[in-house]
């Protein structure tokens, strides 16, 4: 039976003990596993088991993102093994009570099979060019934005979409206060490991020294 351990800044808050075979995990109290926190969408991720024998997690099309050790996944299954942790927001659930992979039996080979077979001495092999291990790629870290002022001051929202819009409106990705606001009123463009902000629509306000 699958265990998940729901923590934040490393303080266990809730353990879960989870029989069911599908679960989800979000901000509605119609999940197995409610995370009360406006970064977190109503329905945020799943975990199933699947064929009876091992467990996938994945991400149901949340506006911030679900995570797995770290990297970024999607709706797809994502197998989970023991020790793993998803990241929702600034939460983390940590896997328990996954049985480990059993280790493969040791093949005894038949007396008279030994004696037909051919034995090499890896001694006398001729050396060879040793195979150079793969540089191991860092994955990439999404940023965050942090309100400072409003209803909304001191949240943070995740910036995980190559286009992200920021406005008034109920589609804009990071919502905006103002009588002056539209929708959208700007986005955020990823440009490789960088990101650009760009106006447009609405009122683009100007210092007084730089108007005309």
């Amino acid at each position: 039976m699958i265990k998940l351990i729901l923590k934040l800044k490393d303080t266990q808050i809730e353990e879960f003990n989870l029989e069911k075979s599908l679960i989800t995990i979000g901000r509605s109290k119609e999940n197995e596993i409610m995370i009360d926190n406006i970064a977190v969408s109503r329905k945020h991720a799943q975990v199933e088991l699947k064929e009876g024998t091992s467990y996938v997690v994945r991400d149901l099309q949340s506006s911030n993102g679900t995570f797995l050790n770290g990297v970024q996944i999607d709706a797809n299954d994502h197998p989970l093994n023991e020790g793993d942790v998803i990241g929702i927001a600034k939460f983390q659930i940590q896997v328990r009570g996954l049985a480990k992979a059993p280790q493969p039996a040791v093949k005894v080979l038949p007396k008279e099979d030994v004696e037909g077979t051919m034995i090499f001495d890896s001694a006398k092999r001729k050396p060879g060019l040793e195979p150079q291990a793969v540089p191991e790629q860092k994955a990439f870290q999404w940023p965050s934005l942090a309100a400072t002022q409003g209803s909304r001051k001191g949240t943070d929202f995740k910036i995980n979409k190559e286009i992200t819009t920021l406005g008034k409106g109920a589609v804009d990705d990071i919502p905006v206060e103002g009588w002056f606001v539209s929708s959208p009123h700007a986005k955020i463009s990823r440009h490789g490991d960088r990101f650009y902000i760009s106006h447009v629509g609405g009122v683009l306000f100007q210092h007084e020294g730089e108007r005309n």
